[in-house]
This record gives structure tokens, C-alpha cells and sequence, in this order.
């Protein structure tokens, strides 16, 4: 009776979803459902979320109503993240996301598969199909592996730290010749199966392109650097110049990257930057022409 129960008030949550149409985010608010606190490696969700409910009250009831089954059955590692990540989106200050982000497909049908026993997949199919959600190979989603956390240094370092950085000034920013000079605003930071990185965001200005074209709006950055000096992060601003793989089409991030964040000053850097590129250009031709 409690499978049954479970089915049918599931089946109404999501039903009201409507062809999973999502109205525009509202304000970020805490997460306050212990079980998802716990779980979660992020601590702000917003609503409506997937399936339209409009509070925490109202997702509670069907993550209660999951978790009675789920959980004692303990059928799946990752079960409770999946309907916790469903119900409670991610949401990122500052961020407008024109639709909630969902747990990926893969991890529902690794659920799914894990749980048949507990809930058989024609069941399951009646409550959620993993089918319509996204892929994490091409698309924004939620898995627990794909949390980058990004931690400050300690005081007590190494030769290879943090500290050991060069600043950052006109005659590195040169010497590295980059390709691409963007104002982004990081949205997801995702590590993949390989253990690269993808950094997700908007781009909202263009300073230096080459090969690889960079249109204002959503842009993916990929790397397989250790992140942990820079102070990137999610839901801020920052200059980043790097390099692109222009066979795969790729923007990418490396050690020998720039990243900065945003500041009035920024601007002003950049535009010095440039003027002194300019010069140093002309100079160059110049000298080119009377050698001549």
C-alpha cells in the first residue's frame, strides 16, 4: 500500500509540471530540509522548480514520500541526491536561468536500474522519465561528481603554491599570447568522468577572439587544470584570457591561464592593455618598413 501511495503522489507532482514548462526563477532561498542539507553540495534553491511546486513544504512532502521507500530499502547510492537535486534545484545569486537545472539522465537511469526491485521501471516511468532529462555531455545538469570545490590556500605552502603565482601585468599578459579575452560570469563548475573540468557561464563582452568565435551568452570553457589557486568560483565575474583548441572548436583553461575577478578597475587594464598592444604593433611595422 505504501509503493502505491508513494506512485500516485508522485505521479500528481509531477504531473503538474505540464510537459516540464518552467516559469522564470524567483529569489534564491537556504535549503531547509535536513535529509537535503546533508546531501546537497550546494546550500541555495529557488522555485518553482521542475514539477511547479511553488515552497519547500510542498517538495518536502514528495521527498518524504521518496525517501520512505528509497532510503530504507538503501537500493541506490545516489538515490536520495537524485529526488533532493529534482525537487530543490540549484540556484546560483545573480543568475537568471531561463529553466531549472535538473539531475542528469544517466544518474536517473542508474537509479532506476539500481531501485527496480523497490520500484519497477514501468513505475518509475509513470513518475519521472529519465529520458526527457539532460545530458551531461551536452547540456547543464546536476550529478554528485560534478562539484568542483574550489578552496583558498593555506598559509603553510610549498614551493609550487598559491603564493609562487606571478601577478598579473602587461608584460605576462604579452609573453602569453592569448587567444581568447572574455568578461564571464561563471555558472557551474563540473568535473567530468575523465576528471576534466568544464566551467559553464555568460559571456558579456569580448575583448580578443581568434579561431574559435565567442557570441555574447551561454559559452563552456574546459580544463584539466587544477583550479584551486584561482579565485574562480561560481556566481561571480572575472576576466579570463586563455588559449582554444581550434580543431575541437574548444575554449580553454590551463595553468598559464588569466583569471581575475571583475572590478571597475578590470576595464581600465584591459583598455591599458590594449593601447600598449597597439603601440608596441605599430612599432614593430615601422621598423619592418624601413628595413625595407
Amino acid at each position: 500500500m505504501l509503493y502505491a501511495w508513494l506512485l500516485v503522489m508522485l505521479a500528481i507532482s509531477f504531473h503538474t509540471a505540464d510537459g516540464f514548462r518552467f516559469d522564470l526563477p524567483q529569489k534564491c532561498e537556504k535549503i531547509s530540509i535536513p535529509l537535503c542539507r546533508r546531501v546537497l553540495p550546494y546550500n541555495l534553491t529557488r522555485f518553482p522548480n521542475a514539477v511547479g511546486d511553488q515552497s519547500q513544504a510542498l517538495a518536502n512532502r514528495s521527498i518524504e514520500l521518496y525517501r520512505s521507500l528509497v532510503q530504507r530499502a538503501n537500493c541506490s547510492k545516489h538515490a536520495v541526491f537524485f529526488m533532493c537535486s529534482f525537487y530543490l534545484p540549484i540556484c546560483l545569486p545573480g543568475i537568471e536561468e531561463e529553466k531549472v537545472i535538473k539531475p542528469c539522465r544517466s544518474l536517473c537511469k542508474q537509479i532506476r536500474t539500481d531501485c527496480a526491485e523497490v520500484i519497477p521501471v514501468e513505475a518509475w516511468e509513470k513518475v519521472v522519465k529519465c529520458e526527457e532529462l539532460p545530458e551531461f555531455s551536452d547540456n547543464v545538469c546536476v550529478q554528485p561528481d560534478s562539484f568542483v570545490t574550489v578552496s583558498k590556500p593555506t598559509k603553510i605552502v610549498n614551493h609550487n603554491s598559491c603564493e609562487d603565482r606571478q601577478p598579473t601585468d602587461y608584460n605576462l599578459y604579452a609573453s602569453r599570447r592569448y587567444d581568447y579575452v572574455i568578461k564571464f560570469k561563471a555558472i557551474l563548475i563540473e568535473r567530468l568522468e575523465n576528471h576534466d573540468i568544464i566551467i559553464r557561464g555568460r559571456v558579456s563582452r569580448v575583448f580578443r577572439q581568434n579561431n574559435v568565435t565567442i557570441s555574447k551568452g551561454r559559452v563552456k570553457i574546459w580544463s584539466n587544470a587544477d583550479l584551486t589557486c584561482s579565485s574562480l568560483v561560481t556566481g561571480k565575474v572575472f576576466l579570463i584570457c586563455g588559449h582554444e583548441n581550434t580543431s575541437k572548436q574548444k575554449l580553454l583553461l590551463s595553468s598559464t591561464s588569466l583569471i581575475e575577478a571583475w572590478s571597475e578597475e578590470t576595464l581600465r587594464k584591459i583598455r591599458r592593455w590594449e593601447r600598449l598592444e597597439k603601440k608596441v604593433s605599430s612599432k614593430k611595422k615601422a621598423r619592418n618598413v624601413s628595413n625595407i
